[in-house]
């Protein structure tokens, strides 16, 4: 048995069972949760019509399969109503292929092109809406998938921590989904790991290296602004190890070294007449109000920490359709409780760790500030819907003043930490040993979560 459980372990046997597990709940999930109860899915329809040129799309779609949107949206005890749900899967639409069809294209598309090419797909095969979704949703989790088994691949060490965090209910939910969280936490995992790569597999970084690096972040970006610090843990890398090449010579370990005091204060300088050439822009506007009145942000953080700490928790792990069904706090618990034993134990032979206890740090370090931006890119949704009546409201205010009228930061979800989740996780020193069985506490996992969130969603919408 010992021998079975090594070979499997070489093979990488259990983390191909782990992201097979990961395929196979994503479709079952995007069948248990009916149409139009996942979160914003007509809105990221919409998003990708408007990429496409035709912003017809999402309402012919909506209009011809509605299945009982708001009857049943944040109506816990009402259900789907199976003679519509039976009639979906074989309606024929009753739009054209040309309605429906792109008319331009612009670069937004990349947020959601997985789902575009199912649901571009779906619509010339002129299948039934329900279908259409479904191909769009398909081909998201299998961009999802492949970009995870990748990025598992390129982790040097704790692959099962990070595995762990995409095998999460909820991130299988967004995976599953038209949402860009489909595209975004691939990225973000791939990013996380690719930058370990770098720091402990490769021996010279050159251009190529930064500009895989640079393009990953760039996407990631594009997609949603504040995972910009994502891109601080290209400190992590060893100075040691960059080489880039320029006509007149080489940036490499030692000319950091040499200028590092006088590239800082550059940096410095050109951050702050960057902030004061877009002073009027409204992220600038936002970070530095609030950094001018750090005692109500601070005040305002631990007042949403405390007031939404139970919701938080729960839906950075499963939270599903418009967020009222969700597994219970225990099984958050022990899903924190999972991971962390993943984090601080090894397998019975001695390992380099994966990070020393400075650059343990500094990914707290980045854990922390990405967290505050999150925070702070709710603050105006908070202002504008508990102020002036809704996120929509076309008016300005002053950040320093309207800080102080609220009780706390609203709308914020778990799910939005989950692309640098793991990051604390990742810099925890492995002190346990518990040999070899450590690489299927992932798989383990994964078919306890599945029966948890099965029962969860199954009562919601069908019982």
């Amino acid at each position: 048995m010992k021998e079975w459980i090594k070979q499997a372990e070489d093979s990488g046997l259990a983390i191909r069972i782990a992201l097979a597990f990961i395929l196979i709940w994503g479709v079952v999930m995007s069948f248990l949760v009916p149409p139009w109860q996942t979160p914003d899915e007509h809105a990221h329809l919409k998003m990708i019509g408007e990429s496409l040129g035709n912003e017809d799309m999402a309402y012919l779609m909506l209009y011809d399969i509605e299945m009982d949107l708001t009857r049943i949206m944040n109506q816990y005890e009402e259900k789907v109503d199976r003679g519509q749900w039976e009639e979906a899967l074989t309606k024929a639409p009753d739009y054209s292929r040309g309605e429906c069809m792109p008319k331009s294209l612009s670069p937004s598309v990349i947020k959601h092109l997985p789902a575009t090419v199912g649901v571009i797909l779906g619509i010339l095969l002129h299948l039934p809406t329900f279908w259409v979704l479904e191909l769009g949703e398909l081909f998201s989790l299998m961009f999802y998938v492949a970009v995870c088994g990748f990025a598992i691949k390129l982790m040097p060490a704790k692959k099962e921590v990070l595995l762990l965090f995409m095998a999460l209910p909820m991130s299988v939910q967004q995976a599953s989904s038209l949402n860009y969280d489909a595209v975004l936490l691939p990225l973000c995992f791939l990013f996380i790991a690719y930058l370990f790569y770098l720091r402990c597999e490769k021996d010279r970084l050159g251009w190529k290296e930064a500009g895989l690096t640079l393009l990953l972040l760039a996407l990631i970006v594009y997609i949603k602004l504040p995972y910009l610090f994502l891109g601080l843990l290209v400190f992590l890398l060893p100075k040691e190890k960059i080489h880039l090449s320029f006509p007149w010579g080489e940036i490499n370990g030692e000319v950091i070294r040499k200028w590092r005091v006088p590239a800082g204060i550059a940096l410095l300088l050109l951050t702050g007449a960057g902030v004061y050439a877009a002073r009027s822009n409204f992220w600038v506007n936002l970070v530095s109000g609030m950094a001018l009145e750090w005692r109500q942000s601070l005040r305002l953080f631990w007042l949403t920490a405390v007031f939404c700490k139970r919701h938080l928790l729960i839906s950075s792990v499963g939270k599903f359709g418009w967020m009222e069904s969700g597994v219970s706090l225990g099984f958050v618990l022990i899903t924190y409780l999972w991971v962390l034993i993943l984090a601080v134990c090894k397998e019975g032979k001695e390992e380099k760790p994966l990070v020393q206890k400075k650059s343990g740090a500094y990914l707290w370090m980045v854990f922390l500030i990405l967290c505050i931006f999150i925070a702070l890119s709710m603050v105006n949704h908070t202002i504008k819907v508990s102020q002036f009546g809704g996120e929509d409201a076309n008016v300005s205010y002053d950040v320093r003043e309207m800080i102080y009228n609220l009780p706390y930061i609203g709308g914020l979800q778990g799910r939005y930490f989950l692309p640098f989740l793991p990051l604390p996780f990742l810099a925890l020193p492995e002190k346990i040993r518990i040999g070899s069985f450590r690489v299927w506490l992932p798989v383990i996992y994964m078919i306890i979560a599945m029966a948890v969130s099965f029962a969860v969603l199954y009562q919601r919408y069908w019982i």
